[in-house]
Parts: C-alpha cells; sequence; structure tokens
C-alpha cells in the first residue's frame, strides 16, 4: 500500500513499477545517445531515481511538482545538470520545447475539488484537443492530454492510470483520442492491488507515436515477478476493440465476444421491460439519515419518513418487507430520512439538530447551496416497488420492496411497463448470461465492488421469462434458503436460458466459464 498526499490527488509509485516503466520506455530510444523527458507530477520521485540510473543516456529532464518539498528532494538525488526542476502546476506549466518522453503518475483529483482557475484550465487543455467538457471529470485526464500535446512526432507517452481509462463512459471518447494520437498502444493490467489509487485498479499504459507494429495490445500481469522478468505477453484483441466492450476485458478471447454479442443481439434489455431512475440525493447522507435514537434525541418523528440507506443493510432474500425494515431499524441502522418542507414549523429541537449541520458546513455543499432552504431537500417522490442497487459484491441485487420505505441514489428504482410484472422481471434476472453481462457492461474498484450506472443497468441484455405469484412465492423461499448465487443460477438457467430461450447446454456451459472467468478478474479469487 502506498502513502498518499490526499489534499492533491497524489498516489506514490512503487519502485520496481516505476523501474519497469523507465526501462521500457528508453529501451525504444536504445539507438539514440540523448533524449528528453517530461515528468509532469515528480510526487516522491520514483520515476526520477529510476531514470538516473541510466547512466549511459543522457536524459534531459524537465520535473514539474507543485509541492516544492518533493521537488526539491526529487532534485537533490538527480544530481545531473542537464535538468530542470519547477514547482507549477502542470496545468500552467508550458514549454518551449516538446519531448522525446512524457512519463509519470498524474495525480487523481476529481473536478468537483479543483478550483475554478484549474476547472478553466482544464475545459481550455480539452477544447483545444476538440475533446468533448464530459471528459474532464479528473485532473488525470486532463495530465494526459496535455502530455500527448507535448510529445515529439515520434515520442512516447507513459503513465501509471487509473482503469476508469478502460471501463467509465466518459473514458471511451479519450481511447478513441489515443487511437488517432498513437500509431501503438499498450495497456497492462493487475491481478495483484499491486497500487492503488483511491480504490480504483491500477493501469500503465505505453503509447507510441510512432511504431514499426501498429494497434492495441494487453497484457495482464499476474505478480511483480511477471514485470521484473518480463514474462508477459502482450497479445491484439482487435475484436474488443471494434466492439463496445470495455478494454478493462481484454482478457476475453475473440471467439468468446463473438458469441457474446451474437446472443446479446437476439435480446431485449432491461430498458425494454423497465423504466428507472436514482433514489434520492440528500447531499448528505450522515446528516438526512438518521438512527431511531437520534430522532428520539431531537424529537424529530413529525419530520421523518423510512428510507433504506445502502444496498448492504438488505437481505439476501428478493424481496425486503417490512419485517426487514424493523430488524434495521432494531439493529440501530439509521433508516429514517429527515423529510423538512419549505413551510415547516422551526421547533427548537429541530433547530439544535440543524445546527449540528450548519457547524459541519453541509449548506455550503453544492446541492444544498442550490436549494432555497439547505435543509429541505426535493424531488422526493412516491415509494419504489422495485430496486436495482447499483454497487455489488459477489452479484447484483434486485428486490420487490414491499417496506413501504423510500431509498437512497444507491439504489435504482423500477417501474415496469405496460405488459410486463416486477415479479416476472426479478425472477428472470437470476442468470448467468444477465450476470455475464452485468460484469461486462459495469465497471469495478480495487475492493472487487461491481457498480453499474444508470444506463449500464438500463443495457443489460434480460431474457424475460413470465411467471405467476405462486411461482415467484416460491422462488423467494428458494432465493433465501441458498448457500450461493450459484445455486439459483443452476436452476433458473435450464428453466430460462434452455426451456425458455432455447439455448443448448454447451452454450449455457460456456456463459457459465466466462463469467467465471470475469468475476475471478475482478475478485482477484
Amino acid at each position: 500500500m502506498q502513502d498518499s498526499k490526499k489534499n492533491t490527488g497524489s498516489y506514490y509509485t512503487p519502485s520496481f513499477l516505476a523501474d519497469f516503466v523507465s526501462k521500457r520506455v528508453l529501451t525504444y530510444f536504445e539507438s539514440r545517445k540523448r533524449i528528453s523527458i517530461l515528468e509532469p507530477s515528480v510526487g516522491d520521485g520514483a520515476f526520477v531515481d529510476s531514470l538516473k540510473s541510466f547512466q549511459d543516456l543522457s536524459i534531459k529532464l524537465d520535473a514539474v511538482d507543485i509541492n516544492a518539498n518533493e521537488l526539491k528532494k526529487a532534485a537533490i538525488r538527480w544530481k545531473k545538470r542537464n535538468s530542470n526542476f519547477k514547482e507549477i502546476d502542470f496545468l500552467e506549466f508550458n514549454p518551449k520545447r516538446h519531448y522525446s518522453a512524457v512519463i509519470g503518475n498524474p495525480p487523481y483529483v476529481k473536478k468537483n475539488i479543483l478550483s475554478d482557475e484549474q476547472i478553466e484550465m482544464s475545459k481550455e487543455i480539452h477544447n483545444q484537443a476538440k475533446l468533448s467538457e464530459a471528459t474532464s471529470k479528473n485532473i488525470w485526464v486532463t495530465f494526459l492530454i496535455k502530455s500527448i500535446g507535448l510529445l515529439q512526432k515520434n515520442g512516447v507517452l507513459a503513465f501509471v492510470l487509473p482503469s476508469e481509462l478502460l471501463q467509465v463512459q466518459f473514458a471511451e471518447e479519450i481511447r478513441e483520442y489515443l487511437k488517432k494520437e498513437f500509431d501503438r498502444i499498450e495497456i497492462f493490467t493487475f491481478n495483484d492491488l499491486m497500487f492503488e489509487c483511491k480504490g480504483q485498479d491500477t493501469i500503465v499504459l505505453f503509447a507510441y507515436k510512432k511504431h514499426i507494429i501498429k494497434g492495441e495490445f494487453f497484457a495482464n500481469i499476474e505478480n511483480q515477478k511477471n514485470l521484473e522478468d518480463e514474462s508477459f505477453i502482450l497479445r491484439k484483441n482487435d475484436i474488443l476493440i471494434e466492439s463496445k466492450v470495455k478494454w478493462t476485458h481484454h482478457f476475453l478471447s475473440s471467439d468468446e465476444l463473438i458469441f457474446l454479442e451474437n446472443i446479446k443481439n437476439s435480446l431485449k434489455l432491461v430498458s425494454d421491460y423497465s423504466d428507472s431512475k436514482p433514489g434520492i440525493v440528500t447531499a448528505a447522507n450522515k446528516f438526512f439519515i438518521i438512527d431511531k435514537e437520534t430522532e428520539a434525541k431531537y424529537s424529530l418523528e413529525d419530520y421523518t419518513k423510512p428510507i433504506i440507506q445502502k444496498g448492504f443493510f438488505v437481505n439476501g432474500s428478493v424481496v425486503f418487507n417490512k419485517k426487514d425494515f424493523l430488524d434495521l431499524e432494531k439493529s440501530n441502522r439509521p433508516t429514517r430520512l429527515l423529510q423538512l418542507n419549505n413551510d415547516d414549523e422551526i421547533t427548537e429541537s429541530l433547530r439544535q439538530y440543524l445546527e449540528i449541520g450548519q457547524n459541519q458546513d453541509i449548506p455550503e455543499r453544492y446541492k444544498c447551496r442550490k436549494r432555497n432552504n439547505w435543509y429541505v431537500i426535493p424531488n422526493i417522490s412516491k415509494k419504489p416497488k422495485g430496486l436495482f442497487f447499483k454497487r455489488s459484491h459477489l452479484y447484483p441485487k434486485i428486490l420487490k420492496n414491499t417496506s413501504e420505505a423510500f431509498v437512497t441514489d444507491s439504489a435504482y428504482k423500477i417501474e415496469m411497463k405496460e405488459g410486463y410484472n416486477l415479479e416476472s422481471f426479478i425472477y428472470s434476472f437470476y442468470n448467468s448470461l444477465t450476470l455475464l453481462f452485468s460484469e461486462t457492461n459495469g465497471r469495478y474498484y480495487g475492493g472487487g465492488v461491481l457498480e453499474l450506472t444508470p444506463s449500464e443497468f438500463k443495457g443489460l441484455p434480460l431474457p424475460y421469462m413470465k411467471v405467476d405469484k405462486n411461482e415467484f412465492n416460491k422462488y423467494v423461499k428458494t432465493f433465501e434458503a441458498k448457500q450461493k448465487i450459484e445455486d439459483i443460477l443452476d436452476i433458473n438457467d435450464f428453466k430460462i436460458l434452455n426451456t425458455s430461450l432455447g439455448l443448448d447446454l454447451d452454450s449455457i456451459a460456456r456463459i457459465k466459464k466466462i463469467r467465471q472467468k470475469l468475476l475471478s478478474k475482478r475478485l482477484r479469487s
């Protein structure tokens, strides 16, 4: 685990990874005696230390960092004359030269944490590259785009990056930009969490402006030794690049990708059966969602409504009922939503509680500032009948909600379209094919958490099979009695995929195998 500078979004690079990156870049220039290198985010100087070990090569190094102390320490260790260590925000850095290579580990800072000046500079950098504003959600992307513009015509870029590049929706435009700018792209993913960035998996990107062997190449690294002795194989995956499948899944073969695409094209999607939208956005769950004890302490009973805060709180069933909600309350979970209206009388006890929020600067939060009264949560609609929790671990959670509780935006509220019912929808969801596409559609984080955005959930293929209420009630009992989700899938795959959809047993076995491959990669099992 690396030390971090949370205020600047810097996550330090382990020396073995910096050594691998530096060696691979400098090997590309082995026929040259002199090269120029830019390090746009020096951090603890891991790349500086790696580069200085190459004694036979004359390196003109420009090193930039916003942190004067870190920069000074790195400059002392470099000890070579041919260098320029500059304390400046890289967004403001405007050198008069272009570089043979740009290498480093850019900071990870979301747009809403940046200053107004940084946001404007980022916007300008993305505009110059003819990229949409949607691509500037995090500063690492802006570092990447600006660095590409500082490369020579035959330059190389090598960055340690969050795996967001391979899987989030806004990064699709970035991936297309990389393909346009470089002859050859190499992506290294990792089985071990050898380097973590704010809960994100990390990748290494190498991009070559000019190269004899063109295309997009991928390697998955099992362990540190694979890097140190270079016992890996870079493979092309043209079907992956041509399709909309996320680059995270580069280890799927062309045959597997074609097999899945052919099945997907014959199916309707979640959006064909249902409408869905996120639950309640409070802007400060810890303040607006309270437990029964806090409710009683400040006499807030007249101002609260029942709410499910997160998927972690729901049970292992496909129905969440009033008893389940009462069990949550008894365990002292936060289950009461503070729902105030603009014309509510502010009692003395309510005023005391609101002062707690004011002392925590909650009124200054972006969403609260936009409200007429910071404590009045807008868009609290009717209680949802169906719920899909956007984050999951072993498998996604979709439930029928009979508890009469609201839900936060940790879940998507499901409303069925005419001709379809919620019970059949939930029953049909739990098959190996739909769960497989949950893995390919979604994105995952360092702890093995799977997340699906609203559009990714709506885009899931689902072989809908109608069941009556008696059959659904039996299914609920079977689901609650399961030891693992595969117990349910074994039953439903035969009923839904074989009997109803008409897939042969060999195809179903292949679907199970591919899903297990994706699951094992995400969970690192």
